[in-house]
């Protein structure tokens, strides 16, 4: 359920003090009544958007532009129970096996880090895709 309450909901809470005047008002200030509720409502559909605009923006930061990359990656993890796990994690090009439980965190195994494997050129391409260096 979204924690931003609909619009079913606020409007008849934002018009209660409308309806409470108008239980009570004489004919005459039946058109300031009218020119106030449709100034209520105006606010109230304003606020909806306003609130939509934020819940979107908030949504699409947090899915698209918030970076996400950074210098500790994790690659895997096992559950082992409900609260305990083992975690596959990357720091720096060195790889650590981390074991979480609800107390702790320990280092179970550091794998070093990978030499850098040479790949021989393929003679089918042409040289200028075999001379360009590796990224």
């Amino acid at each position: 359920m979204s924690a931003v309450p609909s619009l079913a909901v606020l409007l008849p809470i934002l018009a209660w003090p409308a309806l409470a005047l108008a239980a009570g008002a004489d004919p005459s200030r039946a058109e300031s009544l009218a020119v106030s509720s449709g100034v209520l409502t105006q606010l109230t559909l304003g606020l909806a958007v306003v609130l939509a605009l934020a819940v979107g923006l908030s949504w699409l930061l947090r899915r698209h532009l918030l970076p996400r990359g950074g210098v500790i990656r994790v690659i895997g993890g096992l559950p082992l129970g409900s609260r305990e796990r083992l975690l596959l994690i990357e720091v720096d090009e060195t790889r650590l096996l981390i074991g979480v439980t609800a107390q702790q965190i320990q280092t179970l195994h550091i794998f070093p880090p990978a030499s850098p494997v040479a790949i021989a050129p393929d003679p089918s391409l042409p040289e200028s895709i075999n001379d360009r260096p590796e990224s």
